[in-house]
Order: C-alpha cells, then sequence, then structure tokens
C-alpha cells in the first residue's frame, strides 16, 4: 500500500483502537445542537469526515460552565441534567460519528482571560489581575476558582460521557486557559501557581486528573496545546520544548496529545490558523519536539491537506497521528479516496477561511455576521458545495426523467453543474469558448500564491474526464447552436469580463488579467488601477517576482470585498512585499509612462511607472439574445458570475443547486 503509515491502528487504551492515523479536528459548537433551526446542519458537519473514514471525529468547544467561561453567547444547559433535550440533541453528534465506526470525542473549553463578556453575570478571570488590550478587566484566580473550574471540567466530562461519547478533548491551546498558566511571559504569579514549570502545571494537571478521576480509565482524554505561541522575541512564552516537559508530566493521566500552535486573538500572525502564504503542515517541527519528551501519542495539526503530506509526517516521525480541520469540510472523503487509490480526486483545502473567516471576539470588525450568527453558519466551504447545506444531500429523491442538459461555460462552476447533472442521472453536454476548461482559474496555473487553487480546477477537470460527460471546447454558444444541440435544460455559466471605466487615457493601460496571459511585457515599475481582490493579489504576485508595484485604490482600503482572517493575511503579506499602497486615491488621467492622481489630502500627483494595469472590477458576460430568442420550452438556469460578479464559491455552490433542480 502506498500509504502504509496513514492506515496503520494506534492503541488509545485498553477499550478504543484507531482505525487508521487521520482524525477531525473539533469542529462546529456543541451547544449549536440545541437551536433546532440549524441544528441539522451541524450534525451533518460532523457525521461527514465519520462517514468519510476518520479514525476520531471532534465536535467542536463546549464551555464547561455559563459565567467565566462561556466565549460565544450561546444558550447554557445544565450539565446535571441525566436525560432531555440538550442530552438527546448534543449527543445526537455522537451517535452520527460512531454510526460510521469512528471514535466520537467532544471538545471542552475555558478561554480563561481572553473572555469577553456578554453581561454584567460574567467575567473574566485567568492567572493575573490585568486589563486586556480590548478593555476587559480580568480577575487573579484564587484557589477556589481553581477548584471550581477543574470541578466544572469534570462536571461537564461527565455530561459528555452521558451523552455517548467516547472521551474528550480538552482546548488547552491558543491562548485559552491551559495556555496561559503554562506561559512564562505570561504567568506572573508568585505563588505555587507561577515560576518554574512544574508550577505553572500544577493547575491544568488538576484540571486533567479531575477529569480522569471522574470519568475512569476507559474514558479518552486527548489534550490540545499549543507547542508555541507564534510569537518571537521578549514575548515568546510556550516552548516546544517546555510543551515536551508538560507532556512528559501528563503520561498516565491523558491518553492522546494533540500540537496546534498559535494565539486565537492573533490567529493568522501566530499561525494558528494558517494562511495560504505559510507552508502546508506547519506544525510538524513542533510536533517532532514534543515526541522527543513523551510516550504518550502525539498528533499534530494545522494547513495538512494530502495524504502525501500525512504519510511524510508519520513517516519522518513528526507525529503518531493527523488532525484535519479545514481540510474536513473541503472534502471529508479523503480517507475513503486515499484508500480507494484515488488520491487525485481530493479537494484540497485552499486555506481561504470561507469555513471560519474570524470572529467579533477576536477583533474583527469587518465581519457581515455577529458571534451568535457566526455558531450558526461555520462550516461553509469555497470548494465543497455539499458543505453547510440545509438540506441531506446523501438523502435525495431520483431524479423523476433524464433530461438533455447543456451547460455553458467551462468554468469550475459550469463543470460542478456539470458533474453533479450527470451524476444524478441527465445526458450532459458541457460548452467552452475556449480550447481548455477552467474559466477564470486560467490564473492559477501562474500565480505563486495560487497553488492549492490550481490543484482543485485541475480535480475538476479531470473529475469531467472521469465521466461520459461530452466536452466541446472552442465552441461559441449560439441561439442557433442551442438549437442544433436541442437540449432540454441550458445552464448558464458563461461567467463574467472586466469592466472598463472611462478614465481618460485609459488606451495607455493594459487589463491586468491579460498579464496573467503573457499579452503584455512587463516593466520593472507597474502601476495598478485598482486595489479589490483582484490587484492586490496580482499585485502581490508580481511583486513577489521582483517588480516594484503601486496600489492606487479609491476606497479606504485595498482588498475591500474581502474581510476578516483572510483580508488579514492578505495585507500582512503585501507588507512584506516592494508594494506601495495608495487609498483613498482616485486615478485622474492615465499617460503612457504615469498616471496623475487626486490623493488622500486632496493634491493631484504624477505617479511614474513602466507598465500600468487596471484591475476596475467584473460584469457579467451579456447573455441577452440566449435569453430572448431561445425556445420557451427549454428551462433556462444562470449561476455564478453570468448572474452576478462573485468568489468561486457562489459559483460552485450555484452550480450544483441548479443542477439538483432539473
Amino acid at each position: 500500500m502506498r500509504f502504509k503509515k496513514m492506515f496503520e491502528k494506534l492503541k488509545i487504551n485498553d477499550k478504543y483502537t484507531m482505525r487508521n492515523r487521520v482524525c477531525c479536528a473539533p469542529m462546529a459548537f456543541a451547544l449549536v445542537a440545541c437551536i433546532p433551526e440549524v441544528n441539522e446542519k451541524s450534525f451533518r458537519k460532523l457525521e461527514a469526515p465519520a462517514r468519510g473514514g476518520d479514525a476520531i471525529v471532534s465536535v467542536g468547544e463546549l464551555d464547561v460552565n455559563f459565567t467565566d467561561a462561556v466565549r460565544i453567547p450561546l444558550d447554557p444547559i445544565d450539565f446535571k441534567a441525566k436525560d432531555g433535550y440538550a442530552v438527546e440533541k448534543i449527543g445526537e453528534y455522537a451517535r452520527r460519528i460512531k454510526k460510521h465506526g469512528a471514535i466520537a470525542l467532544c471538545e471542552l473549553a475555558h478561554p480563561g482571560a481572553e473572555k469577553v463578556p456578554f453581561s454584567d453575570k460574567e467575567e473574566a478571570i485567568g492567572p493575573i489581575d490585568e486589563i486586556r488590550p480590548n478593555g476587559v478587566p480580568v480577575r487573579a484566580m484564587t484557589k477556589e476558582d481553581m477548584d471550581r473550574v477543574a470541578q466544572d471540567f469534570a462536571t461537564a466530562a461527565k455530561f459528555v460521557q452521558n451523552c455517548g461519547y467516547d472521551g474528550v478533548v480538552i482546548h488547552g491551546g491558543h491562548g485559552f486557559l491551559f495556555t496561559q498558566f503554562l506561559s512564562s511571559t505570561y504567568n506572573k504569579r508568585e505563588d505555587e501557581f507561577g515560576g518554574s514549570l512544574e508550577n505553572r502545571a500544577k493547575f491544568p494537571i488538576q484540571i486533567l486528573k479531575t477529569i480522569r478521576e471522574a470519568t475512569g480509565k476507559d474514558f479518552i482524554i486527548e489534550l490540545r496545546i499549543s507547542a508555541d505561541d507564534g510569537y518571537v522575541g521578549e514575548n515568546h512564552g510556550v516552548t516546544p520544548e517546555e510543551t515536551g516537559m508538560f507532556a512528559h508530566m501528563l503520561e498516565g493521566i491523558i491518553d492522546l496529545i494533540q500540537v496546534s500552535t498559535g494565539i486565537y486573538y492573533d490567529a493568522v500572525e501566530t499561525h494558528q490558523f494558517s494562511s495560504m502564504f505559510v507552508p502546508h503542515g506547519v506544525n510538524a517541527g513542533l510536533s517532532e519536539i514534543v515526541k522527543r519528551y513523551t510516550k504518550l501519542p502525539v498528533g499534530v495539526v494545522g494547513g495538512i491537506n494530502s495524504p502525501e503530506q500525512i504519510e511524510e509526517i508519520l513517516e519522518k516521525g513528526q507525529a503518531d497521528y493527523i488532525v484535519l480541520g479545514r481540510q474536513s469540510i473541503a472534502d471529508p472523503e479523503l480517507v475513503n479516496k486515499t484508500k480507494a487509490g484515488e488520491e487525485d480526486r481530493i479537494r484540497r483545502c485552499l486555506r481561504c477561511y470561507k469555513c471560519f473567516p474570524g470572529s467579533p471576539e477576536e477583533g474583527y470588525t469587518d465581519l457581515p455576521f455577529d458571534s451568535k450568527e457566526l455558531a450558526k453558519t461555520v462550516g461553509e466551504c469555497t470548494i465543497n458545495p455539499l458543505a453547510n447545506l440545509p438540506f441531506d444531500p446523501y438523502n435525495l429523491e431520483p431524479i423523476k426523467e433524464v433530461k438533455k442538459v447543456l451547460v455553458v461555460g467551462g468554468g469550475v462552476g459550469g463543470i460542478q453543474a456539470a458533474i453533479t447533472a450527470f451524476d444524478r442521472g441527465h445526458d450532459v453536454i458541457l460548452a467552452e469558448k475556449d480550447g481548455k476548461l477552467g474559466g477564470m482559474l486560467f490564473f492559477t496555473d501562474i500565480d505563486i500564491d495560487k497553488p492549492d487553487l490550481r490543484n482543485f480546477k485541475d480535480v475538476m477537470i479531470r473529475e469531467i474526464e472521469r465521466r461520459d460527460i461530452k466536452v466541446l471546447l472552442n465552441t461559441e454558444i449560439t441561439v442557433e447552436k442551442i438549437k442544433e444541440i436541442n437540449p432540454d435544460v441550458v445552464i448558464l455559466a458563461v461567467g463574467s469580463e472586466p469592466n472598463l471605466v472611462k478614465i481618460p487615457g485609459i488606451e495607455n493601460a493594459y487589463q491586468s488579467l491579460d498579464a496573467y496571459r503573457g499579452k503584455v511585457k512587463l516593466g520593472k515599475n507597474i502601476i495598478f488601477i485598482g486595489g479589490g481582490l483582484i490587484g492586490a493579489e496580482q499585485g502581490l504576485y508580481l511583486a513577489k517576482l521582483g517588480h516594484k508595484v503601486t496600489i492606487i485604490e479609491m476606497l479606504p482600503r485595498i482588498a475591500n470585498e474581502a474581510y476578516g482572517m483572510y483580508r488579514e493575511a492578505l495585507i500582512r503579506e503585501i507588507s512584506k512585499e516592494n508594494i506601495e499602497v495608495l487609498e483613498n486615491t482616485k486615478c485622474l488621467e492615465i499617460y503612457k509612462d504615469s498616471v496623475k492622481v487626486l490623493t488622500a489630502k486632496g493634491e493631484e500627483k504624477i505617479i511614474k511607472g513602466d507598465t500600468i494595469l487596471y484591475a476596475l472590477g467584473m460584469k457579467s458576460v451579456n447573455i441577452d439574445e440566449i435569453k430572448n430568442n431561445l425556445d420557451k420550452n427549454i428551462e433556462i438556469k444562470i449561476i455564478g458570475d453570468a448572474k452576478k460578479p462573485g468568489k468561486v464559491d457562489r459559483a460552485i455552490k450555484e452550480g450544483y443547486l441548479a443542477a439538483l433542480e432539473i
């Protein structure tokens, strides 16, 4: 077998053995199970990786109390209840997971000083008295607080055990309570809980021992821990070496230790949620260090999205098992596909943050939702249209009749529509005016920051090749051509084209996508007119090639249509390169070797450049002729950019749903 280590079993304790070395990281929020309008979506989200072959699937955060541990303002439950609504609903996660042969865990969490109080009955507590940067006062925990919180963890663990779970994941990382006590930088206590590592570890060990005493020897206890807080210099606290020593102290108390990194409230910078701009498997070096100190099985999480890397990490002995987070949403069938020898069909996570863009508590003020709404919707995916659907895609009614379906446009939205229509049983033709499929994602073949998006495009093309779908390349679809094909349904996925804004001298500039196509001879100094996502990302790409780039944007910020962690990651990456960003700046006129702008201060200014590119937004391709002249008996569906210019996620989802409606 090619992936031998990946499919080895791993004994956890006398009762439980992992069927392979791949686990699903804690996802969703446990308490969402108690929200009737969204709980089914959440159940399916966790059922999917269990069905897909993962050995362990973990349900996301369950606050251990509802005073100082609350992170998301969801309705509280009674942890002492033996039955009733909460037991039934939270237990449904476990039943769905275990139905497919996976081990079911639930994550218990206490944010400590990172808590944001949602009422005057709540407070933030931690190792020390302080005022957090967000203005929240934190009270130093007393010994009585520690005893109470340790018992809260144990009570919540007993509740989870009663709900039918095989064990718990204790969230000890990402700047939460465990990390606060373990960090020599943060924990400045002068009593028995501060100072040496042994002292700083006392309270976390107390929590874990209290859980073990309450739940028994066979109940799995996994600890998620940040082996490094992600910072450098004098503020660097937690180290992988000390984490390894701490893990050694836990032998005989817990069963598994999962290595993560970073601080939740600075997730991008500290790689707690790694971006597309850092290597995959970013934490494997940390888990390798931790493993040197302990006999506990050590897992690692962090941007791992391929069976090849899973096998490499295991083969090198950097970890004993692999934990997949966002990849479990992008393609929960990774294990099954790999086992079947179909690893080239895996949709590999883009790390685009669509599934979890950040939260208001992290300081993201540009999110289009509050934290409670986020808890309900977390889990969308750019490349997996089945993620977070309001219905069960595994229980669809079969089609009533086979129809001839013509999909016009070979971008990924059209490809998804063709795949889904074919899989439903229809006769499908896919027409593309260019000589190859992939549409607007052609640029991923060139852009050095887009290897995962390129892989997704190529996977989609291969999925077409695997099916008996008739593909017409170099084919312009007209009304006459449609009449010749005579379909029952036409799905228009013809995409969008660049806007041409009337700026004096625009003929002296080039449309930016033509630079990807090799149609522009680029000079050393490049001016971008338009700093939306296209301008910002392409400007970054060209800067990485060695060009000096200036981005001119009318709005107060570039990449304005992005938000949360992705925009932060992009802006951080831009700041590292030779790029000048001029926001609140209007382009007045374009010359052959310069542009005239109106600056944020209201001054006119000339900016010199060798090559001038414009990225001024996109508009839908005009489809009026087809819509107005097509036979009324032919059903028309319009998806993706043909309906309204947008991002890949909408094109994929609309392509999938349009095919289901046939």
